[in-house]
């Protein structure tokens, strides 16, 4: 992906970036499931700030994404329909789709420091919409919080919160590779990436007829996630600026369009995570204990992640 931005297009501060980028994924190595999905696509966003925390946002992306390696055997049934509908054909191993996607955000950052943040909030509001007239025709919003209180010198409690909802439109279906995922570093810890929610089950005929031993995370339409953490630093460490020591209880799961989102079905964990603002990046180690999980799902005791927190 490469970017670039100009923070004063205008003379009053509204920043213009224009995007281009390349992604290709297995999605084996992230639900499990067989296929591979390679995007291509241009964009520009324009940032208009209201005052020093808040700043207004929009912009206009083409995509180009195309399914590859969806075998009939080995896929959900509901991946291969997908695909079907798109192409107009009942054989199928891929399928390729146009999308032209609007967007617009809002966002609120009063805190005091981006990385080791003490006091303040960040608020999000975003909301995407494909528009007609080609193969993708969906939308999806999301809204997350985060608020810091300084408790005492040493020590700085956040709780944050994430929803997001998608649906498609015009009689479209929605594309599942567009789905909502909980899982890993950054929204559920203690749960591998995207291995929680919605699963196909190994051996079950929706799940291809010859696949046997995996079961395939399907992600959905809805997301809830939420995290309550104390900061602190890192005992016996005179640099204290650098790393940071947390204790935390997450919460989350996703949701398909046909289910009602029900408090009694978030997975929950709880434990420690330290962080080290090194030369090569944020790193973070996290040991997490699971709760409420269900045999279906993929948990890590330990975890590592070099990028960026929420």
């Amino acid at each position: 992906a490469l970017s670039m931005t100009q923070p004063f297009f205008t003379p009053e501060g509204t920043a213009l970036t224009y995007d281009l980028y390349r992604r290709d994924m297995n999605a084996s190595r992230i639900t499990f499931a067989t296929y591979d999905t390679s995007s291509i696509g241009a964009g520009f966003r324009f940032s208009v700030p209201f005052t020093e925390r808040n700043a207004f946002s929009y912009g206009l992306t083409y995509d180009n994404t195309e399914v590859e390696n969806l075998s009939e055997s080995l896929a959900p049934i509901r991946f291969v329909n997908y695909c079907r509908a798109v192409r107009g054909s009942a054989n199928v191993t891929g399928c390729s789709m146009d999308s032209l996607t609007a967007s617009v955000g809002w966002t609120e950052d009063s805190r005091d420091d981006i990385l080791f943040p003490r006091k303040g909030g960040l608020r999000r509001a975003n909301a995407e919409v494909s528009t007609p007239g080609l193969d993708i025709q969906m939308y999806k919003l999301t809204f997350q919080e985060s608020v810091y209180k300084e408790i005492t010198n040493d020590l700085t409690f956040m709780i944050n919160g994430q929803v997001g909802y998608a649906n498609s439109y015009g009689g479209k279906e929605f594309p599942f590779f567009k789905n909502f995922y909980v899982g890993g570093v950054n929204s559920l810890r203690g749960y591998r990436i995207s291995a929680v929610g919605p699963v196909c089950r190994s051996g079950d005929a929706a799940c291809g007829s010859q696949n046997q031993g995996r079961d395939m995370f399907l992600g959905g339409t809805k997301q809830l996630v939420g995290s309550a953490e104390l900061f602190m630093p890192v005992p016996f460490i005179k640099n204290n600026n650098q790393f940071r020591l947390s204790a935390f209880i997450d919460a989350g799961n996703v949701y398909e369009e046909s289910e009602s989102i029900k408090l009694s079905s978030l997975r929950y964990s709880a434990g420690l995570g330290v962080m080290w603002i090194s030369p090569f990046g944020p790193l973070k180690l996290v040991i997490a204990q699971p709760f409420n999980d269900k045999p279906t799902d993929r948990t890590e005791v330990f975890q590592f992640q070099m990028g960026q927190q929420f």
